[in-house]
């Protein structure tokens, strides 16, 4: 008799009973400074090109056509009327995140560089027969100058009180609610970008990790990245904790992305040596208590190992 392995599933087991991020919500009132500006369209090509628009990771690829590019190049031509974008802008930084208008802003620097893809120029087509066909060098003087004068509404967002960045988690959710809905995970993704959401990449990817949790490949909407930054929160901080875990984990994303390389490299020395001692003791999904995995048996487990490490006793599995 042959036996067919059957592929393994893309979604991550959980007990239905336990949650990765609850939804309660909590007292935090936020003071937010919000207002417009009008910058130029060079302006904000000038933005682009030196670094400070900055898309966050997991914003959905460019996907306009030419043709819808080049009506929206139109559209500053014809002086018709474009939608604003959304910007936020960090504490003590030039730098501003786009929030919403990712399109829009892609679409004027590509016009501007004149490369629409790796195989194509940005010549408008589909467009009145008057620019039809025309890069931005090919335009008239008089045109040229007219798109470059013209302004596209941008709100500028930044939060004033409590004095952190955390706001920025809850207008992304809310702004961005079309298409597939993103997890509270898939989200921190696309804010907290750089060498803290790398650390947990590379920790997710463990080979004694992938064993404890059951999977061998990672999960396609990061909840097992999800669960080493949940482990990380309550090892580091779970006197402070209150609800909504969604936020405790989500504070702890922002702290751990500000954090220097050298702490980054002792958190990362730390949780893969637990990974390896909790394995060597314990084998393949110890956590798996009904079936799925129980996440109150990995963090108890996982979060005092990390916290105390040592302290661990080498009797874990009686213990345990």
């Amino acid at each position: 008799m042959m036996v067919v392995a059957m592929p393994e599933s893309d979604e991550l087991a959980i007990e239905k009973t336990e949650l990765l991020d609850d939804e309660t919500s909590d007292n935090l009132r936020y003071e937010i400074a919000a207002y417009p500006t009008d910058f130029t369209i060079r302006v904000l090509y000038d933005k682009w090109r030196a670094g400070q628009l900055i898309i966050p990771d997991f914003q959905r690829r460019y996907v306009w056509s030419l043709p819808q590019a080049s009506r929206f190049i139109e559209s500053f031509l014809l002086g018709l009327p474009i939608p604003q974008v959304f910007l936020y802008r960090e504490r003590s930084s030039p730098k501003m995140i786009v929030v919403d208008g990712q399109q829009r802003l892609s679409t004027i620097a590509k016009f501007y560089d004149g490369q629409f893809d790796e195989n194509r120029k940005f010549r408008l087509r589909g467009v009145s027969e008057h620019w039809n066909n025309k890069s931005y060098e090919d335009l008239s003087e008089d045109d040229r100058y007219h798109l470059d004068d013209c302004t596209l509404r941008s709100i500028i967002i930044q939060q004033l009180l409590p004095n952190d960045n955390t706001s920025m988690y809850r207008i992304f959710e809310r702004l961005n609610t079309g298409g597939t809905q993103l997890n509270a995970m898939e989200i921190r993704k696309a804010l907290y970008f750089g060498s803290g959401y790398d650390l947990l990449e590379r920790l997710n990817e463990d080979g004694n990790w992938r064993k404890l949790i059951g999977k061998s490949t990672p999960d396609s909407r990061l909840r097992d990245v999800e669960i080493i930054l949940r482990i990380l929160a309550l090892a580091h901080r779970q006197d402070e904790y209150s609800s909504s875990m969604k936020k405790f984990i989500t504070d702890y994303m922002d702290f751990l992305s500000r954090e220097d390389e050298d702490s980054l490299n002792r958190l990362e020395q730390r949780f893969k040596e637990v990974c390896y001692t909790v394995y060597e003791q314990l084998g393949d999904k110890p956590f798996h208590l009904r079936g799925p995995l129980n996440l109150a048996a990995i963090d108890s487990v996982m979060a005092t190992a990390v916290k105390s490490f040592e302290l661990l006793e080498p009797n874990l599995r009686n213990r345990f």
